[in-house]
């Protein structure tokens, strides 16, 4: 578990079946409806002093070098937020959730100047895709089969805190940039050009404070607003605008995080893409399971014409480097390919993940 802020990723969704299964489980925890989160760790009762030392061991012992003392203990202060009593259902320290995790050290880090930070994770792939979307492509190239199966995919994803507290009841607004994009790398016969690109600013605020609800502990909430588009004009031109809300339920090892979005519309005579709710949906959910070092993550996105799906699999080289592999198979992976299947497997390198251990 990396202590640096900006070693950290962000998104952050989850499956249905797997929330049924959680739901299922997790109705008999204690918790009102509504209340404040008061239980980070699981066990026994103990004091929050006793909890409090507890985090400080754990996360000395974990931190890197350049990771300061006082950032140790706001920290730990962050994650027993909650705990106002003297006695909480608080039990043997095992670690914090990795959601527990994350929330505290982009709190932390909202809290340094000039910060930028992990939102979606950032990787690069060697891809192959069992039958590419060629008719985009057909007329602007002068070919029946212009693309390769093979191609690079890369992405990158930061987010930059812009104001503390705007209005002053614990949301911070972000700024967040995600731009991805799929290459044509060897297919020298179209000189290996970039086929496409999804460029994707957000401006959203966030609230990292965990409430339970039904028994059930969700971490923050996010709302705000998202651009998407792939900067071409005529008939490869594509682009969306969407209000979107998310939020993260914690269940321990496994954390499924659920987003929902309206699209703005437009007038037919600007709409690129009219009917790509109907490929798209109207939000997503990804299951994050984080074993040992290992992060594995589940991604469905439920639509009319059918339901994308979406595994990933990522886990430590270095303190730098994960082993990042990614299968896709639905619609909606890319703008220009929203109203077309693809199935699509790679592997190569990522910087972060949604949740690590």
């Amino acid at each position: 578990m990396n202590a640096r802020p900006e070693n950290l990723a962000a998104r952050t969704l989850a499956a249905w079946l797997l929330v049924a299964a959680g739901v299922a489980g997790a109705a008999d925890e204690a918790g009102a409806e509504g209340t404040e989160d008061k239980t980070v760790f699981d066990g026994a009762p103990s004091t929050v002093a006793d909890a409090f030392e507890a985090c400080l061991r754990e996360q000395l012992a974990l931190a890197e070098a350049d990771v300061t003392v006082g950032e140790i203990r706001m920290l730990c202060q962050h994650s027993l937020a909650g705990l106002q009593d003297d006695t909480v259902a608080v039990g043997p320290v095992d670690g914090l959730t990795p959601v527990d995790d994350r929330a505290a050290k982009e709190d932390l880090a909202m809290d340094r100047d000039f910060i930028l930070t992990a939102y979606e994770p950032t990787y690069i792939l060697g891809t192959y895709v069992g039958s590419p979307n060629q008719v985009p492509f057909q007329e602007e190239l002068g070919s029946p089969r212009p693309l390769n199966n093979e191609e690079v995919k890369f992405q990158i994803s930061i987010k930059a805190p812009v104001w503390r507290e705007p209005f002053g009841w614990g949301s911070d607004l972000y700024f967040g940039f995600t731009s991805t994009s799929w290459w044509q790398l060897g297919n020298q016969d179209i000189s290996n050009p970039f086929r496409e690109t999804n460029y994707e600013p957000e401006l959203f605020l966030r609230n990292l404070k965990a409430r339970r609800v039904f028994g059930l502990k969700f971490t923050g909430w996010d709302a705000g607003f998202t651009h998407e588009s792939n900067g071409r004009a005529g008939d490869l031109s594509r682009s969306w605008n969407r209000i979107i809300g998310r939020t993260v339920l914690d269940l321990n090892d496994v954390a499924v995080l659920l987003r929902a979005w309206y699209r703005i519309p437009e007038s037919s005579s600007s709409d690129d893409n009219p009917n790509i709710e109907d490929y798209t949906g109207y939000g997503d959910l990804r299951a994050v399971w984080t074993p040992s070092r290992n992060t594995y993550t589940l991604k469905l996105q439920p639509a009319s014409e059918g339901t994308a799906v979406e595994l990933t699999w990522s886990r430590p080289l270095s303190r730098t480097w994960r082993v990042y592999a990614q299968y896709w198979n639905g619609y909606g992976e890319s703008l220009i390919d929203y109203d077309y299947r693809i199935q699509r497997i790679g592997i190569g390198l990522a910087l972060n993940d949604y949740l690590e251990r």
